[in-house]
């Protein structure tokens, strides 16, 4: 009788933990799915129906459902926390360095994996050459200016056994690498040194929390290129300008710490206090704006658009290009793309309109971890031909003979109340997919938006007028870490899209870009809205 007992007991206990075990490993999916039912968003689980079952398809559902998971955003921080408290660990992205010091990962690895191939396909030999022998075919100049990674000019925080007496430690592929461009006529100015030598005269050159350099860092590469460009006359005959300076203290933690994803107001980290210089035109009283017209044309990432644009987190207009503008007394012209360094500034140059037209020099600006990062594009951009535009053709009215002496009166017409007018500039078509750009994966990246562009065939135009067979349109493909529909779109979906010029957005030519198209002589246009068909 006791042994019925137990055994009964036994099986009871049994069931329990089964049915205790299928709640647990089913109830995280449920939770999943009613979070992208309730906030109609994709249903990720349902993508590993849309492509082939090939094992990196696989790896990347695996990578799409981990990054996504609600339990996962709500319990990696405090898991974090836990590491970085006890173990000083940091993730993927950052290490935790000396006295809270924290690097960007893919910078350290510059350093550390010499093995690195700087002449891998789609590599930047290629790309940098093409590059130097259009402008040269145009009549433009090109100074290279590589921004090296706060591990290379701060290494004693990484490890305290760093002799600071030595070197600056870089990739031992760079000497050659820069001496190959040289020998092409490449002109380079790596302030690698000036950095390095400036750390011991100023506070820091770059900042404890971020992975870019300081508003003393930046302002000792602006007196280092500004220099350089004086003395070799670019600027000669340029229509001068002159700015003055406004002080203006801004804080906030920095981008290394928003990618460690520790738990909002963690008390382990402080906000950074720095003060930035805003540059104003002293004739109008308005702040810097780059401009077209200037003979100076500034391509380059993050490095330019920190303490420029608002949405960066360091004030605004006191970056690179206004602190250039300022010591130069010319104005210049900006392309900076968020994590654009090595060829969508490039992409948005070809996109111009006679982009090379009245200029004279081209400074490139990329990180030099872009060198190595194999996850980096070094396309060869192709710089179209000026387009010339002809003047339309005077129209011949021919006069009546007989002169009119008094025109009848026009009869009354009712005017209906409303009279529903089409949107100026808004081209509604339907098209089908024949170029998908690839959007990096959330988390993968230092940014948390990233447009993206997608080519059509034209199938129809539904209203306004446009005589291409094809067009360039461009989406939202990330946004707040999140993949956006057009992330996900295939060759051969038909939609029906209602757009506009993407020149009305200037405030996304600075956002991380997505662009596989290689297509530079369509004008980009803005998706407004889209349906699927």
């Amino acid at each position: 009788m006791p042994l019925d007992s137990e055994i009964h007991i036994s099986r009871r206990i049994g069931w329990t933990t089964v049915l205790f075990f299928i709640f647990i490993i089913g109830i995280v999916p449920l939770i999943q799915l009613a979070k992208e039912i309730y906030a109609q968003e994709p249903i990720i689980e349902l993508n590993i129906f849309r492509k082939s079952p090939t094992t990196a398809n696989i790896r990347l559902y695996e990578k799409e459902i981990e990054d996504n998971s609600i339990i996962t955003q709500k319990t990696r921080p405090w898991f974090q926390m836990f590491l970085t408290r006890l173990g000083n660990k940091g993730n993927s992205k950052v290490v935790i360095g000396r006295d809270g010091w924290l690097f960007y990962h893919p910078s350290l690895n510059y350093i550390i994996k010499p093995g690195s191939s700087f002449y891998r396909n789609l590599g930047p030999l290629e790309a940098i050459t093409a590059f130097h022998e259009a402008l040269k075919a145009h009549g433009v100049d090109l100074i290279l200016l590589p921004i090296p990674g706060k591990s290379t000019i701060y290494p004693e925080y990484l490890s305290k056994r760093y002799d600071t007496n030595l070197v600056t430690p870089v990739n031992p592929h760079t000497d050659e690498f820069f001496q190959k461009l040289k020998d092409k006529g490449i002109r380079i100015l790596d302030p690698a040194n000036v950095l390095w030598k400036g750390k011991s005269k100023i506070d820091t050159v770059y900042m404890k929390q971020d992975t870019h350099w300081s508003p003393q860092g930046m302002g000792l590469v602006a007196n280092y290129l500004a220099e350089f460009i004086s003395s070799n006359g670019w600027i000669e005959g340029a229509p001068r300008r002159d700015y003055k300076t406004q002080s203006v203290q801004v804080s906030r933690y920095g981008d290394l710490y928003d990618m460690i994803d520790l738990p909002k107001k963690y008390g382990i980290f402080k906000p950074m206090i720095v003060a930035v210089e805003k540059v104003i035109d002293s004739a109008t009283g308005e702040p810097f704006a780059p401009d077209e017209n200037s003979p100076i044309i500034l391509l380059g990432d993050s490095f330019i658009n920190l303490f420029s644009r608002p949405e960066m987190g360091f004030g605004e207009k006191a970056g690179l290009a206004e602190r250039l503008a300022l010591k130069l007394g010319v104005p210049i012209d900006v392309i900076a793309i968020n994590d654009g360094g090595p060829t969508s500034t490039r992409e948005q140059l070809a996109r111009r309109t006679n982009a090379l037209v009245g200029k004279k020099l081209i400074i490139w600006q990329f990180a030099t971890r872009d060198l190595t990062n194999p996850e980096s594009q070094w396309k060869v951009v192709k710089l179209p031909e000026p387009k010339v535009i002809k003047p339309p053709e005077p129209k011949i009215v021919e006069l009546p003979e007989k002169e009119i002496t008094k025109p009848p009166e026009p009869k009354p017409v009712e005017t209906p109340k409303e009279i529903e007018k089409p949107e100026e500039d808004v081209l509604i078509i339907t098209g089908e997919v024949t170029v998908v750009s690839i959007v990096p994966e959330p988390n993968q990246v230092a940014y948390s938006e990233c447009v993206t562009y997608i080519k059509y065939s034209v199938v129809s135009v539904d209203q306004g007028e446009y005589e291409d067979k094809e067009v360039l349109a461009v989406f939202w493909g990330m946004r707040d870490s999140k993949l956006m529909p057009a992330a996900r779109f295939k060759p051969g979906e038909k939609h029906r899209l209602k757009l506009e010029p993407f020149e009305k957005h200037p405030e996304l030519k600075h956002v991380m870009q997505a662009d596989n198209t290689d297509e530079y002589e369509l004008t980009p246009l803005w998706v407004l809205e889209m349906s699927q068909l």
